[in-house]
C-alpha cells in the first residue's frame, strides 16, 4: 500500500503578514493621492532636476490645453512658460540645483503662463520641492486668476464710469439752472424793480408787470421742482416706492401697467436705486423699443428687491452700447446686485436687477 502524503499548509510568518500590511497600506496611499490628484481644481503640474514634467492633472489638462500624454516627458519650459521668461525658468532652476538660494519655493506669486494656443493669462502660482531621497522633484500649483483680473479691472472701469457720471451729472445740472430758472429768476428780478419805480407814477402798468413777475416765478419754480425730481424725487422720499414708481407709469409716453410694488419702506440707498433703474427702462422703451406697453414689477423675495422692466418692442437692447445702461449696472453693482437684460431681436425686452435689500 502507497504510503499518504501529508499536505501541509505553508505558515506565514509574523513579517511576511506585516510586509503584505505595508504593501497594502502603500497602494492604498497612492491610490489616495491619485484620487485627490485627479478631483483637484488648480493645476497640479510636477517637474524633474531636468525640468521634464513627470506629473499632469486634469486640472492642467483643461488649463494649458496639453493632453497628460503629450505633456509628460516634455520641458515644463516649453509646455507653460511664455517664450520671454522661459530663460529665466531654466537659469533659476540650474542655479538652485548648484546650491543657490531658492527664490520661488514656498512662495504665493502671480505671474504670467501661456496656454497651448499661445495665449498669455495671469496665474497664481506656488512650487514646493517634494522631500524624499534622490534627485530633486518640484510640485507646481498653478491657478488661473484671468476672471479675478477681468473682475478688477471692471471695477476701477466702473469706478471711473461713476466719477465722470456724476461730473457729467453736475455739469448738466448747472446748465439746466442756468438755462432755465436761473434765467426765470433774473427776468424777475428785472421786473420787480421795474415794478418799484412804476408803482407810483403808472400803478396799471405796475400791476401787469406783477402779473408777468407771477409767472416768471411759476415757472422758475415748476423748472426747479421738475430738476429735484430728477435727482431725487421727494414723492420717494415722502411714501417709498408704491407712489413713487405709480408717479413714473402715469407720466410715461407709453402705457405702463404696474403690477407690484413694495408697500413696505426699503433702505434709501435700495429705494433710489429701484426707482431709477425703472425710470430708465421706461425711458428707453419709449426712445428706442417702438413698444406699445410695458409692464413693471418691483417685489421683495428674500433678502433681495427684483426690478423687472418688461416691453414687448423690437428688443435689441444691449448694455455696451448706451451709457445709461452702464451706468444703471455701475448703480446696482455699487450696491451688489446684479443687472440682466435679456433682448433678442424683435422679441422685447426684459431688465431685471436684483438688489440686497436686507436690513
Amino acid at each position: 500500500m502507497a504510503p499518504r502524503t501529508r499536505l501541509v499548509s505553508p505558515r506565514v510568518t509574523q513579517s511576511q503578514s506585516v510586509s503584505t500590511n505595508l504593501a497594502g497600506e502603500l497602494r492604498a496611499s497612492r491610490e489616495r493621492y491619485r484620487a485627490v490628484l485627479l478631483a483637484a481644481l488648480d493645476c497640479v503640474v510636477a517637474m524633474d532636476h531636468h525640468g521634464c514634467v513627470v506629473e499632469w492633472n486634469p486640472a492642467a489638462e483643461r488649463t494649458f490645453g496639453w493632453p497628460a500624454n503629450e505633456a509628460i516627458g516634455r520641458e515644463m519650459a516649453e509646455l507653460i512658460v511664455p517664450p520671454a521668461l522661459r530663460r529665466r525658468h531654466r537659469d533659476g532652476l540650474t542655479r538652485y540645483l548648484a546650491g543657490g538660494d531658492p527664490t520661488l519655493l514656498d512662495r504665493r506669486i502671480e505671474i504670467t503662463a501661456v496656454r497651448r494656443n499661445g495665449r498669455e493669462f495671469p496665474c497664481e502660482l506656488t512650487i514646493t520641492r517634494i522631500a524624499q531621497p534622490g534627485d530633486p522633484v518640484f510640485v507646481g500649483y498653478v491657478r488661473d486668476i484671468t476672471e479675478r483680473h477681468e473682475a478688477e479691472a471692471e471695477l476701477l472701469a466702473s469706478r471711473a464710469r461713476i466719477v465722470t457720471a456724476a461730473d457729467e451729472a453736475r455739469r448738466r445740472l448747472e446748465r439746466d439752472l442756468h438755462d432755465g430758472a436761473q434765467q426765470h429768476l433774473v427776468g424777475l428780478a428785472v421786473t420787480l424793480r421795474l415794478v418799484r419805480r412804476k408803482l407810483r407814477d403808472d400803478p396799471e402798468f405796475a400791476e401787469r408787470l406783477l402779473e408777468e413777475a407771477v409767472e416768471d416765478l411759476t415757472a422758475a419754480t415748476d423748472q426747479l421742482r421738475e430738476l429735484a425730481r430728477g435727482i431725487h424725487p421727494a414723492v420717494l422720499s415722502e411714501g417709498g416706492l408704491e407712489p413713487a414708481l405709480d408717479g413714473l407709469a402715469r407720466r410715461s409716453p407709453v402705457p405702463v401697467r404696474l403690477e407690484a410694488a413694495p408697500a413696505t419702506r426699503l433702505p434709501a440707498p435700495v429705494e433710489i436705486t429701484a426707482y431709477f433703474v425703472v425710470a430708465e427702462a421706461l425711458t428707453n422703451v419709449a426712445r428706442y423699443s417702438h413698444a406699445s406697453r410695458a409692464i413693471v414689477s418691483v417685489r421683495i423675495e428674500g433678502e433681495e428687491l427684483l426690478v423687472e422692466v418688461r416691453d414687448d418692442g423690437g428688443g435689441g437692447a444691449d448694455r455696451e452700447r448706451g451709457s445709461g445702461l452702464r451706468g444703471l449696472d455701475d448703480r446696482v453693482s455699487a450696491l451688489g446686485g446684479r443687472l440682466r437684460i435679456e433682448s433678442p431681436p424683435g422679441a422685447g425686452t426684459v431688465l431685471r436687477a436684483e438688489l440686497p435689500c436686507a436690513s
